[in-house]
């Protein structure tokens, strides 16, 4: 895990970067409740079924596979943000004119990508778009220890470019994304 810091409208911002994994992302949120932190963003990457690379996803539902959140509460198999917050987003999206989709992700343990019952629930389902680490574990614990708690995800790699991908086109879409995606943060935040 890294963190960097960014000012912006004369406010300061801790950014914490490569945080992998629901567990990881629990222990963080821990670490930021308990620091006195009101409001988090989580800025991720989706691997995707259909959706081109650098495409903006607002998750609107997560089905959890991670791990998580079905320890604390097994009968939690779907999570969804808070209301409030994503009308916000959404409204923030709309109004900086960011296109972008909505949908239904699942969240998997990073070793967990390939199994086969996990990649035939993704396969199988059409609405959902794609699969990450971090997104179920993110909405249920900000949710539960009252953050106010926003997310978005781009996408990273799908059926023609994978994770890997150094394609100059690739790279630039991935970057963009992200770059869009920091200046809707910091509108909010």
């Amino acid at each position: 895990m890294k963190y960097a810091f960014a000012t912006k409208k004369r406010r300061n911002y801790m950014v914490v970067f490569n945080v992998y994994g629901g567990s990881m992302t629990l222990e963080l949120l821990r670490l930021l409740r308990d620091g006195g932190v009101k409001r988090v963003f989580f800025v991720g990457s989706l691997g995707a079924k259909d959706l081109p690379i650098g495409t903006i996803v607002l998750p609107s539902k997560v089905i959890d596979r991670a791990g998580p959140v079905l320890v604390d509460d097994p009968s939690n198999e779907i999570v969804e943000p808070d209301g409030n917050c994503f009308r916000r987003l959404r409204e923030a999206l709309h109004d900086l004119g960011v296109d972008h989709v909505d949908g239904t992700i699942t969240s998997v343990p990073c070793v967990l990508h390939n199994l086969p019952e996990v990649k035939r629930l993704v396969e199988q389902d059409p609405t959902v778009l794609g699969v990450e680490l971090e997104m179920s574990t993110f909405y249920y614990y900000s949710k539960r220890d009252g953050l106010e708690n926003y997310a978005l995800l781009y996408v990273s790699d799908n059926e023609q470019h994978s994770i890997i991908s150094r394609a100059k086109n690739v790279r630039e879409a991935r970057r963009n994304a992200l770059r869009t995606i920091t200046c809707v943060a910091l509108e909010l935040m």
